[in-house]
């Protein structure tokens, strides 16, 4: 916490003896004696308080006061005058200053006052930080889920993100991965840089070296000026490389080398260019078999795997599936102009018991569809996509033709059978049972855990 002041005071002016006393006092302090060196110190550092004694027409001091609150307005001004007048001490008040006085004979009067003004800079300090603090937060992407694994998985970005290492993203397709990195900048000392998203699966080995590296002017046919690429777009930020299991081999060698030497080449250029940008890397494939079958590099795999994520797929957090609902829910909501604020039972039974194969963006996409169909507040099983009315070989039920199954593969089915005969109503469900509604409820939830 800075404690420093600026005194403004001519060479032997009423001041004079000030610095000594604030010294003593525990302060840092600098001396100044005119409006010029006022200014130059006020650009070279912030001071938390500025206590102004020039021997000038209040006017003067007026005009001193208009700069400084200017220049640094959360610096207080306390202005010194042998004889304040009190029209002058409003003007002065109105104008921003924090007190205008006159020389105090008590020194110790004077230290009251300024202590008082320290205490008010420290106080906007923290609610400036507390607001970017805010913005931050506001700004930062959401990665929603209560599961024991999610949380873990919070953790370990928080724990991540500020290290400044390469990082690997590991999960199946839609599950949030782009989310993950988007994060893992929010949360670092980039974050204030430029976040770059590119899949490396998605271009040939020479569109890809364009892509990241640029190219220089004449480097091929139609090459009619320099260009830069991503790595060096990404300066001080970060890189992530989406579907990095796809990239070409020969591709892969030059990644290695630009993760080694932080420098790149552009097509057809011949220096080395260095860059300042952290790497993520994504994939929803197993790098580890790829590796065993040649089809990435080991040395590449080693230098990308400093620290690795991996995101759960939906079908192993069903509890994570309702918060899900009611995010989209809101966000389409919103985006359509409607009021849709809740699924039904058998709605919600129907998309706990759904496989997802393209995990959280296919629930997105169901729930999109779900709030433009629907018509009132409440999404229903009609609403949803037909395959879940029908039980396809998407939804999580058991065969019935298999003579294997457990009783409790029975039981899952029976009382499955029994909420769509209601159409989700668990009272009525319960009643055909002969249970309770809470009994029921357990068995739904120990379903929904082994899904």
């Amino acid at each position: 916490m800075r404690r420093n002041i600026l005194v403004v005071d001519k060479d032997n002016g009423s001041l004079a003896a000030l610095p000594k006393l604030l010294r003593s006092a525990g302060y840092e302090v600098i001396h100044v004696h005119n409006h010029n060196e006022t200014r130059s110190a006020l650009a070279r550092e912030p001071f938390s308080v500025v206590i102004a004694g020039l021997e000038e027409h209040h006017a003067q001091k007026q005009n001193l006061l208009k700069t400084i609150k200017a220049d640094t307005p959360d610096t207080e001004v306390i202005l010194v005058s042998r004889a304040a007048r009190v029209d002058a001490a409003v003007r002065a008040m109105q104008m921003g200053a924090f007190h205008f006085l006159s020389l105090p004979e008590n020194p110790a009067d004077l230290l009251v006052i300024i202590e008082k003004a320290m205490e008010k800079n420290q106080l906007q300090s923290e609610v400036n930080e507390l607001r970017q603090i805010l913005q931050k937060q506001q700004a930062m992407p959401t990665l929603i889920g209560k599961s024991a694994a999610m949380q873990e998985l919070k953790k370990e970005i928080a724990r991540i993100a500020p290290l400044d290492c390469t990082v690997l993203i590991q999960g199946e397709t839609g599950t949030g991965k782009e989310m993950v990195a988007k994060m893992l900048h929010k949360l670092s000392a980039r974050a204030n840089n430029r976040f770059y998203a590119t899949n490396a699966g998605v271009f040939s080995a020479e569109l890809l070296a364009n892509e990241l590296f640029g190219h220089e002017k004449g480097a091929f046919t139609g090459a009619q000026s320099t260009k830069e690429g991503i790595f060096e777009a990404a300066s001080k930020g970060t890189l992530l490389l989406d579907e990095i299991g796809e990239m070409p081999i020969n591709m892969q060698v030059q990644l290695l080398r630009v993760l080694q030497e932080r420098t790149i080449t552009r097509v057809g250029g011949t220096s080395d260019i260095s860059i300042d940008v952290r790497v993520i890397a994504a994939t929803h494939r197993n790098l580890e078999k790829l590796v065993e079958d040649n089809q990435f590099r080991q040395d590449l795999f080693y230098r990308l795997n400093v620290f690795t994520l991996r995101i759960p797929a939906l079908r192993k957090r069903p509890d994570d599936i309702p918060l899900f609902c009611n995010f989209f829910m809101q966000k389409y909501s919103k985006n359509f102009n409607k009021e849709v604020t809740s699924l039904s039972e058998n709605a919600m039974l129907a998309l706990m018991r759904h496989s997802y194969p393209g995990n959280v963006r296919e629930l997105e996409n169901i729930i999109e569809r779900a709030v433009v169909l629907c018509d009132g507040e409440t999404i229903h099983l009609k609403h949803l996509p037909q395959e879940f009315s029908k039980g396809s070989e998407k939804s999580r039920h058991v065969p019935t033709n298999n003579i294997h199954r457990t009783l409790a593969d029975v039981e899952q089915e029976h009382i499955t059978q029994v909420l769509e005969s209601v159409d989700g109503s668990k009272a009525a469900a319960a009643k055909i049972l002969g249970i309770d509604r809470a009994t029921l409820w357990r068995k739904l939830k120990k379903f929904a855990h082994n899904i």
